[in-house]
């Protein structure tokens, strides 16, 4: 299933598992996914928050929003993901299906995220001042540009 995902996508998991391990957590929750994107410049994703909202503001405020465990986790090698996680990996892979997407690119992540009511992803976006609406229609509408 990963070799269906974009280098941006595979890195933008890459470091939500990184933010994780950070925030000592056993698990990938949804909001490190979110991590993840934010922190991947060059994707699609990542470009199109920015033409609302200051990227790194938002990383701040997420990061601030975030249990940190003060005890390090006692899971070795890769962090699993967690059932939501799982749950918008996969809407994510059903949405680029659905549009004939040939890989799945972070912005279809986004798209899973952002679509999942009464989250702290989608409370911190409307603090930075986002209009969800708005990015919503965005990213619904965006050409796929080849994201690596």
């Amino acid at each position: 299933m990963r070799e269906q995902f974009t280098d941006s996508l595979r890195r933008a998991l890459e470091i939500a598992q990184a933010e994780a391990r950070r925030l000592n957590q056993e698990f990938v929750g949804s909001e490190h996914l979110l991590l993840g994107l934010l922190a991947c410049e060059t994707c699609t994703a990542s470009r199109i928050i920015e033409q609302q909202v200051d990227r790194t503001c938002l990383h701040d405020t997420l990061l601030k929003a975030l249990p940190r465990s003060q005890e390090d986790p006692v899971v070795t090698g890769q962090l699993p993901l967690s059932p939501k996680s799982q749950r918008l990996i996969n809407e994510a892979i059903v949405k680029a299906r659905a549009l004939r997407q040939p890989r799945v690119s972070t912005r279809f992540l986004l798209i899973a995220i952002l679509d999942e009511p009464n989250t702290i992803s989608r409370e911190v976006f409307r603090d930075a001042g986002a209009d969800l609406d708005q990015l919503q229609r965005k990213l619904a509408t965006h050409r796929e540009e080849n994201e690596q």
